[in-house]
């Protein structure tokens, strides 16, 4: 016996289904019998109205107790009365059978409630009420028999349902299916073709389209057998053809390895040998701008010797022209040919020598306190505060001697006479040679006069310099790399190309800031700068680096 069959899960359904709906029946059968019981019950109570209400009616108000006694005595003996109570307008009188609690008086099915009426003097007066009861144990007995019956019937039904559902289950699913089984067991593997399933008689229904899939499902798996065979008898050769492939390819591959690893240590040497380069260009490069540095310094102490060189002649002159007169005076003091005149032209002669020399000191002084303050401000690189309007007279001053041959006047704008910030002198002395040297230079053709404006302005808590030439200007590709080491457009004449670079990278390396060009052929060439006005600590941090 198949364990869990189909057949049997699916008859067990159905009769449950089919014992459900006869039991919701049935007890719908019941209910409604009870029902009309009732209603029959009730009635009847009705009807004793119109038999007993007349003579009960006669006895009371005759007010014959014995006979109303006798009478309710036969109501009760009716089938479908269990009691009665009778009452005037004002008393109770009698109570007669069973008289349920009064709780139960609510259902209107379970008593019957009418008035006693009597006639007199033309007209009809209540005198009493009367109140049956319905007898609820008759009511039941009454439906036993109805009971029996239904649930005989039920039981019969059921009983046939299923046998003939049994039968039916059997004939058209279980045994197919058992068929079906058997015949599947049956089938040979390795001869699919000639096997066939034959369980189905009507080969419409589900069972026949089973047989059918099933049918096909066989021949197509013997055709899936046959190309199966086929296919693994050319398998072996594939096989080899593919290994030899493979083998072929792992061949090549080890080659292309080898290739590669060959390419890599290739490429590794040539990285080595680009890192030493770069490294050595790096080297080269700060070479480069030192020597940028110590040139710009040598270009100072040339121009600054060359204008100490003036004041210190003019005094050596009044030097000897004093000394030449003090030796006059005294050989005619001593010869005793000293007068008057000579002694009053001796002191005014000296008070004149004593002024030039004085001042040619004085200017000499000065040289030399500026260019020791631009020079050892540069050397130094430390910061401090001071004014830049200022620092930059003190830095033209050195640059005096180039600035007296050229045509170019110097003109400075300013928002306040005393600029103070905290940044690097040093620096600051290097964008400012730099630039007036890249002017004097690059901005103008020779023996043609022009004018450098020179503005000072605060925006925020930033310095902003604005360094405006009215020469030849730049064209479009000279201005985008005119910040690009090693360019120039003068190196026939000993240009380097670092001079704009270094003040590139001072402006943004060390002091943060930032700088533009702008430009237009023939309209002249304006720098802008915009540093902060006090240098913040990690901006001194990185005060000691290359620039």
């Amino acid at each position: 016996m198949v364990k869990n069959s189909i057949s049997i899960r699916l008859l067990s359904i159905v009769l449950s289904i089919y014992l459900l709906l006869t039991a919701v029946v049935t007890c719908v059968h019941l209910y409604i019998d009870f029902i009309n019981t009732k209603k029959e019950s009730q009635a009847v109570l009705k009807a004793s109205e119109s038999t007993f209400g007349n003579i009960l009616a006669s006895d009371l108000w005759n007010l014959d107790y014995t006979q109303l006694d006798i009478t309710a005595q036969s109501i009760i003996n009716l089938p479908h009365i269990a009691g009665i109570v009778l009452q005037d307008d004002k008393k109770f009188i009698l109570s007669r059978g069973d008289i349920p609690d009064t709780a139960i008086d609510t259902d209107p099915q379970t008593f019957y409630q009418f008035p006693l009426m009597m006639k007199s003097g033309g007209m009809e007066n209540k005198i009493g009420t009367v109140k049956l009861y319905a007898d609820e144990g008759y009511i039941y007995d009454s439906m036993q028999s109805g009971i029996f019956l239904l649930i005989i019937n039920a039981l019969i039904k059921t009983a046939a349902i299923f046998v003939l559902v049994t039968i039916v289950f059997r004939k058209l699913l279980t045994a197919p299916l058992g068929k079906l089984a058997f015949q599947a067991s049956k089938i040979n593997a390795d001869d699919m073709k000639s096997s066939h399933i034959n369980i189905a008689q009507n080969p419409n229904d589900e069972l026949g389209m089973l047989q059918s899939a099933l049918n096909d499902m066989m021949h197509k798996t013997a055709s899936s057998f046959e190309q199966l065979d086929s296919l693994n008898k050319n398998l072996e050769k594939i096989v080899d053809e593919r290994t030899l492939e493979l083998q072929q390819s792992v061949d090549q591959l080890h080659t292309q390895q080898a290739q590669l690893k060959n390419e890599i240590e290739v490429r590794h040497q040539s990285e080595a040998a680009l890192k030493t380069s770069l490294d050595e260009l790096k080297k080269t490069q700060n070479q480069l701008i030192e020597s940028e540095k110590m040139a710009s310094l040598g270009g100072l102490v040339a121009g600054v010797a060359h204008e100490i060189n003036t004041p210190v002649g003019t005094s050596l002159t009044g030097v000897s022209h004093f000394k030449s007169t003090i030796e006059n005076l005294h050989k005619k003091y001593e010869q005793g040919e000293l007068e008057e005149d000579d002694f009053l032209k001796f002191i005014k002669d000296s008070t004149a020598l004593t002024n030039t020399i004085e001042g040619s000191l004085e200017r000499a002084a000065n040289l030399v306190r500026s260019f020791k303050l631009v020079a050892v401000d540069q050397s130094a690189e430390e910061v401090r505060e001071f004014d830049i309007v200022q620092y930059l007279k003190d830095t033209m001053t050195s640059l005096n001697s180039q600035l007296k041959q050229s045509n170019i006047a110097f003109r400075i704008e300013t928002e306040r006479a005393v600029f103070l910030i905290k940044n690097f002198p040093g620096s600051w002395a290097q964008i400012f040679t730099n630039l007036i040297q890249n002017t004097l230079i690059h901005a103008y053709e020779p023996q043609v006069h022009g004018e450098v404006v020179i503005k000072f302005a605060q925006d925020g808590q930033d310095l902003v310099v604005v360094f405006s030439d009215d020469g030849k200007g730049m064209t479009e590709t000279a201005k985008k790399k005119v910040f690009d080491p090693f360019y120039t457009t003068n190196r026939g004449n000993g240009g380097s190309g670092l001079g704009m670079n270094i003040i590139f990278n001072i402006v943004t390396q060390k002091m943060q800031g930032v700088i533009s060009v702008d430009s237009t052929p023939n309209c002249g060439t304006t720098f802008t700068i915009k540093v902060p006005i006090n240098v913040q600590p990690a901006c001194i941090g990185e005060s000691n680096g290359t620039v």
